[in-house]
């Protein structure tokens, strides 16, 4: 009789989990974008606190933190890819999770067995989709695996480019959604698009132009957050704020938003900016930075939501070592934020540096990742980064910041739901 995944009984399942234990780990969350270079999901990967767990199932490791974080909120806001290890495929747990924001993603060493391809049609009926890579979607092994696959995935590295052509298409005309893994040059991202491509993981073609092309809106912004960041006073603040009335409606509409719980509508810039106070005024403008115009309806921009996520995640870890130095903290977020400057606006880091007066601090950990606050920006990029941010053995860095993983993961996901709600309320 064939062994499926829901008839599995309750309490051998329940003994099963109990008796598993999972090593300490963190969960990292890689961006995969659209064809406007819009967030539209994640690639999760686990990364152990102990170089001792390498060869431990990834698999047993999510389900562990989606039932802490609950799967709903754990998977919540875009889709998600993961892998889809056999811990993964024969837990029950995993019949419950968000059908329509998770793909499992089938493993190159996966065994293909009758009783998998049970296990499979039991999950593919409660609603979850799979994917697979173009590479070992073309072995006739794994034809088996096709009825089930929802997503594929190809390198440009793995696949020449008359497969990814040929393959693509089959794949397309089946309904399956095609993902670029890597674009190595813009020619590539081209092809891809013409292809039908829709999503987008690992390196983004990108063109680094001086800093000094700068449009004037941005040149405003850098110039707001060294005069709030520095000893600017509030008529010169408002004077630079002045330069763009986008910006001035902008902020007016914030602040007579009913969070505020005002009684009259405030009308004048100069009582807005008393309002809101120099800390509240720095940190919309460094998150009003990462906004860009001309997007299309529903666009999320993978490095708002990334700078934002950092910035929460550091001032957090701030806060968790050194709870009696807020100022610390506060660097801290402001490291975060600004961590990703280089990307949102095609230069270096030194060069936008030389355009804003940041401390030392901040200054170290943005342009080495070192001092006082450098090995925080690096567990903050390591579990948030950006398409060019590799990663590290955590171990080491979890041992240099004297926090243990279990202590971070509340804050990872508190970063994440915050950086989202952030990014819905942001103009």
């Amino acid at each position: 009789m064939e062994t499926t995944l829901m008839a599995e009984p309750e309490s051998t399942a329940a003994q099963d989990e109990a008796e598993a234990v999972v090593p300490p780990h963190l969960i990292r969350r890689e961006p995969i974008l659209d064809q406007n270079r819009g967030l539209s999901g994640y690639r999760l990967r686990i990364l152990w606190a102990d170089a001792d767990s390498a060869d431990a199932d990834p698999g047993s490791a999510l389900i562990q933190t989606a039932r802490e974080h609950g799967a709903s909120s754990f998977l919540a806001y875009a889709p998600h890819w993961i892998d889809g290890t056999p811990a993964l495929l024969k837990n029950a747990f995993t019949a419950t999770l968000p059908r329509n924001r998770c793909y499992l993603e089938f493993p190159e060493s996966l065994d293909i067995t009758p009783e998998l391809i049970a296990s499979l049609q039991s999950l593919a009926h409660s609603g979850l989709k799979f994917s697979l890579r173009g590479d070992l979607a073309a072995q006739p092994e794994r034809e088996a695996l096709l009825p089930f696959v929802k997503a594929v995935g190809f390198d440009p590295a793995l696949s020449t480019k008359a497969e990814i052509f040929r393959q693509s298409f089959q794949h397309k005309q089946a309904g399956r959604l095609l993902m670029a893994v890597n674009t190595p040059d813009k020619a590539a991202l081209d092809n891809f698009l013409l292809l039908g491509f829709t999503a987008f993981q690992g390196h983004w073609p990108m063109d680094l132009v001086a800093a000094a092309s700068l449009t004037p809106r941005q040149k405003t912004l850098l110039r707001l957050i060294t005069l709030i960041m520095g000893e600017g006073e509030a008529p010169e603040i408002e004077a630079c704020l002045k330069q763009d009335a986008e910006l001035v409606k902008t902020l007016l509409d914030m602040v007579n938003t009913p969070a505020y719980g005002l009684s009259q509508e405030v009308e004048s810039l100069s009582q807005a900016i008393m309002l809101l106070g120099r800390r509240q005024l720095q940190r919309w403008i460094q998150v009003l930075m990462y906004t860009e115009a001309g997007r299309p309806a529903g666009y999320l921009s993978p490095i708002l939501i990334q700078a934002s996520a950092r910035a929460h995640l550091m001032e957090s870890l701030s806060t968790l070592r050194y709870p009696d130095q807020p100022v610390r903290a506060e660097s801290a977020f402001t490291t975060g934020i600004l961590s990703i400057m280089d990307q949102l606006f095609n230069g270096t880091m030194k060069d936008l540096l030389a355009q804003v007066s940041v401390d030392v601090p901040i200054r170290d950990a943005l342009l080495r990742h070192e001092g006082a606050l450098g090995a925080d920006l690096r567990l903050a990029t390591l579990i948030f980064p950006s398409d060019r941010d590799m990663t590290e053995d955590p171990a080491p860095l979890l041992k240099t910041l004297e926090v243990r993983a279990e202590q971070i993961n509340p804050l990872i996901q508190q970063a994440f739901t915050w950086a989202h709600g952030i990014t819905r309320a942001a103009p």
